[in-house]
């Protein structure tokens, strides 16, 4: 029973050390009528997302990507979290940022991509931020 015991506890705090297989990058961009928030999970892209704030009316969207990364042009599409009830469902609500790869080795410091919304597209450039220790 001692070793049963002792198993266990082992198991339960091996979780609690496991180390995540990706650290996440942060990336800002502004346009005239809304800024972009990205949370790059390098290493897991998929585990990514970004934070579109409205500058007019100071609300905040959350955006997660698609499941499908296209691997050919190295674009991802971000779609509005399907959870949030909040969201007004659209013909067209989508973030896509180009030459994403799964795992950098080297950051790029900016990344080129569009909104697109409805009938309308806006080009933007997200810039890297500075780490700070």
């Amino acid at each position: 029973m001692k070793g049963a015991i002792t198993i266990l506890l082992f198991t339960i705090s091996s979780y609690s050390f496991a180390q995540k297989a990706f650290e996440f990058e942060y990336y800002y961009g502004k346009t005239k009528n809304f800024e972009i928030k990205l949370s790059l999970a390098n290493g897991y892209i998929l585990g990514s997302e970004i934070i579109k704030t409205d500058l007019k009316t100071s609300r905040k969207i959350k955006y997660i990507p698609n499941d499908n990364p296209d691997r050919k042009s190295q674009s991802l599409m971000f779609l509005p979290d399907s959870t949030d009830r909040t969201v007004r469902r659209r013909k067209r609500d989508n973030i896509i940022l180009y030459n994403m790869k799964d795992d950098y080795q080297v950051l790029p410091d900016k990344i080129r991509g569009v909104y697109g919304i409805d009938l309308g597209t806006f080009k933007f450039t997200l810039y890297k931020q500075k780490t700070t220790h």
